[in-house]
């Protein structure tokens, strides 16, 4: 056997029982005839049972830290979950009433410009400033918000997590 085909049988005793069938037969038969690889293969087993045979035990603070950051986790998913709802179900409904509203508010500035007799031009860029205006002022709220908690995100903390002293 050449020196590739000793490594190829190392990495098939390293991959244990996950070989498929032609691999596992080509493994037997070169183990057969190989004296090096076959003692590899039993220290390899020798090994892996060795260290299945020593009982891995946790402390009952660490199953109890475990098990709460565990549960802090899943309830922080949870609430995730319910306000990315809320955002999906707020969308729709300003999708819906921006859809119902727009043609409305199109015709009503329409009339409003032909009753004072005003330009096409002014009551359309009266329109559009008026159509704009709240998703502009949200949008800034939003990042001012946004900008405010990031810094309020960035003050250092104490070990536990918390910040550090009681809140007056």
């Amino acid at each position: 056997m050449t020196r590739d085909l000793h490594e190829q049988a190392k990495e098939l005793i390293a991959c244990g029982g996950s070989l498929t069938d032609s691999q596992q037969s080509l493994l037997q038969t070169h183990l057969r005839d190989c004296d090096s690889c076959r003692a590899y293969a039993q220290a390899a087993d020798q090994a892996i049972r060795s260290v299945r045979s020593v009982p891995v035990a946790a402390d009952r603070a660490l199953v109890r830290a475990t098990q709460m950051r565990v549960r802090a986790r899943a309830e922080q998913l949870r609430r995730r979950q319910e306000r990315l709802w809320l955002v999906w179900m707020s969308c729709a409904v300003v999708g819906l009433s921006a859809a119902i509203t727009t043609p409305l508010l199109w015709r009503g500035f329409e009339w409003i410009g032909e009753s004072f007799q005003v330009s096409n031009l002014v009551w359309q860029v009266g329109f559009a400033v008026f159509w704009i205006t709240p998703a502009l002022t949200a949008g800034v709220l939003l990042v001012a918000r946004g900008t405010h908690l990031m810094e309020s995100n960035s003050r250092p903390q104490g070990v536990s997590g918390l910040v550090d002293g009681p809140k007056a």
